[in-house]
């Protein structure tokens, strides 16, 4: 007797019994899938399901890159939209006389269909509901591409939704599927990219961008796209020459998604990025942040301080909000202190926290913010960032009138931290007697879990981390690739962080003007925890690959420091 889905998954550890049970109960209260809400409750990756169903009904697994190249369009078209939906089933192609079908459902047997596209064998293979989806977007994009004419091509975009409803539709559909399939990839962004006679789709996940290879499609339908993106974003349609930011929401099941679009006319046309937000998701707290045990300890013991700043710097990306927010929902949890925010956008809504949103447009920016909040009698305020000399005076200012200041800064490293604040027109004692602390921040890459194994290092790069040796307790992995990570041997990202507490000689040395490898020196020995050495246990504990170091240090600063 063949087992079931939610015993295969248990006895492969993917799934915990408690887990399928309620899965299970929802799925019959609700008539859904077992694997559906599997997937929909967020408790296994839907190629994690798929994959365990074709090895019980003993089928290969395939992804929509690997069938992609073997579509007969025609095919495919041949056989009616309703039936292929209703069985859950894509003819691919033919040969000799056997049909390749995929399908994302092996229980529902279609033998007639091989007798009717003059098959006598049919052939099975499983994909995901998501594949299934893609595939028959890339028919579509072909059979829609192949009916168009050229000479609509030079007409402006805009037109196209005045004039052309079908089209209008198509390029709406295009957008939802171009959305789905970002979130089911777990894309931070996506990027639409014209060129000369091509249109490239991309999307950012775990840093690295990826192409999209299943989007092919003609001018108009790129410019049907932009042009439902604009509108989406409230952005100006006919408007092509200028740059153009706006946003959009969006939802993908359960989930919220706030779309943040950029437009950027370029030599072929526009290029357009959108950002994924998530707005329903669960907040990190200070102990899920992956900063080590002594550091998580001594950020809870800052929250604490009566007056001071603490910043959080790093490039774009890099999890300063993530951070912050962790240390807001310690705060929230306190009915003794008031929290006052001004955030540009507010990524989370928090219970207990006045949050206010910068308006640029009427004048009200973080320095207007900062001035106003002071008179409310606030005992933190969060500045989401500090962009120019006027807000870090006032956040300077806030400070010493005993409000705790946490705030996030664009710069390299904890110790630069301080030259940007004299840059931007400090003054060096204001500094040196206000700041607490500076976290700074990366994200690498983390290891598949599913594919994990010991490596050998690269020579040439040990050599420029470990210029004396590598030492005897040191460990490599990395991952070897495979259908969990999309073969790439990465999934998700982790912290890495460099941590620098402001001792009362480091005070001293800010106080006085020292220079930004004095300050280095005097932090080194004030307890700093460098991003190096930080990432170096992450490399031990088997967690990131001793590759990403050279993605978060300059070359200089991948040696130990003296």
């Amino acid at each position: 007797m063949r087992k079931r889905l939610g015993e295969e998954l248990v006895d492969t550890g993917l799934a915990t019994t408690e887990e399928i049970a309620s899965a299970v109960t929802e799925a019959a209260a609700n008539h859904h899938r077992l694997g559906e809400v599997l997937v929909e409750q967020g408790t296994l990756d839907e190629r994690d399901v798929y994959r365990a169903l074709a090895t019980l009904h003993e089928l290969p697994f395939l992804g929509s890159d690997e069938l992609l190249s073997q579509i007969d369009p025609a095919l495919a078209q041949s056989v009616p939209q309703r039936f292929q939906e209703y069985h859950h089933v894509l003819p691919v192609a033919i040969t000799g006389d056997e049909l390749l079908v995929a399908t994302s459902d092996p229980l529902i047997l279609v033998p007639e269909l091989g007798a009717a596209l003059g098959a006598r064998h049919v052939r099975q293979v499983v994909v995901t509901p998501t594949d299934l989806r893609r595939l028959r977007m890339a028919i579509s994009l072909n059979q829609a591409g192949q009916s168009q004419t050229a000479a609509p091509v030079q007409r402006q975009a805009a037109d196209l939704l005045d004039v052309d409803p079908a089209a209008t539709e198509s390029a709406q559909r295009l957008l939802d599927e171009l959305l789905l399939d970002a979130v089911a990839e777990r894309a931070s962004d996506i990027h639409i990219e014209t060129y000369r006679g091509r249109t490239r789709i991309r999307i950012r996940v775990d840093g690295d961008l990826r192409d999209l290879k299943h989007y092919n499609f003609t001018d108009l339908q790129r410019m049907g796209l932009v042009n439902v993106i604009k509108v989406r974003a409230g952005l100006d349609i006919a408007e092509h020459r200028l740059p153009q930011g706006g946003r959009f929401v969006t939802r993908s099941g359960k989930q919220a998604f706030d779309i943040r679009t950029q437009t950027q006319p370029c030599l072929h046309g526009e290029h357009v990025v959108m950002r994924l937000l998530p707005q329903d998701t669960t907040l990190v707290g200070i102990d899920e942040l992956g900063f080590p045990p002594e550091i998580a300890k001594f950020y809870r013991r800052l929250l604490d301080s009566p007056g001071g700043l603490v910043l959080v710097v790093g490039p774009t990306g890099s999890g300063k909000s993530t951070t912050l927010y962790a240390g807001l929902q310690v705060l929230a949890a306190d009915p003794t202190r008031k929290v006052i925010t001004v955030e540009d956008p507010i990524e989370y809504a928090l219970d207990g926290i006045q949050q206010t949103q910068v308006k640029p447009e009427i004048g009200f920016e973080f320095a207007h913010a900062m001035r106003a909040f002071v008179r409310e009698d606030p005992d933190v305020i969060l500045v989401g960032e500090i962009r120019d000399g006027e807000t870090a005076l006032e956040a300077l200012r806030a400070s010493q009138t005993g409000h705790l200041v946490l705030s996030t800064l664009h710069c390299n490293d904890t110790v630069d931290a301080v030259q940007r604040l004299v840059d931007l027109g400090m003054h060096r004692n204001s500094i040196g007697s206000e700041l607490l602390a500076v976290f700074s921040q990366r994200l690498a890459r983390r290891i598949c879990e599913g594919c994990r194994a010991p490596a050998d290092p690269d020579p040439e790069l040990t050599a420029e981390i470990f210029p004396d040796g590598i030492p005897a307790t040191m460990r490599f992995f990395k991952g070897s690739g495979c259908d969990h990570c999309r073969g790439t041997g990465c999934y998700g990202r982790i912290g890495v962080i460099e941590f620098l507490p402001a001792s009362v000689e480091l005070r001293q040395a800010i106080s006085r003007g020292a220079t930004v490898d004095e300050l280095r020196g005097h932090a080194l020995h004030a307890g700093l925890l460098p991003l190096r050495d930080h990432a170096l246990t992450l490399v031990r504990e088997g967690r990131i690959p001793l590759s990403e170091l050279r993605t978060m240090l300059p070359p200089e600063r991948l040696g130990p420091e003296q």
